[in-house]
């Protein structure tokens, strides 16, 4: 069963668009490109999420990454 997200998909595919573009413009590598990304995430958990939740939803993410990327 999919799971349905609470965002827009055409929103998120925007935003997500972007980024990438951003990205490309920028001719970076993987290496940086993740050491770009891990550094906004980490940006985001601590500005924007409660710091009874950082852990939580970082835990979360991490799962969801790993599941995401084993081939």
């Amino acid at each position: 069963m999919p799971i349905q997200s609470k965002y827009d998909d055409e929103k998120f595919n925007e935003i997500l668009q972007d980024v990438l573009l951003c990205l490309e413009k920028h001719q970076v590598n993987a290496d940086l490109a993740l050491m770009v990304l891990g550094n906004s995430l980490t940006h985001i958990l601590n500005q924007q999420a409660d710091v009874n939740v950082r852990q939580k939803m970082t835990e979360q993410f991490c799962a969801v990454l790993k599941k995401t990327t084993q081939g």
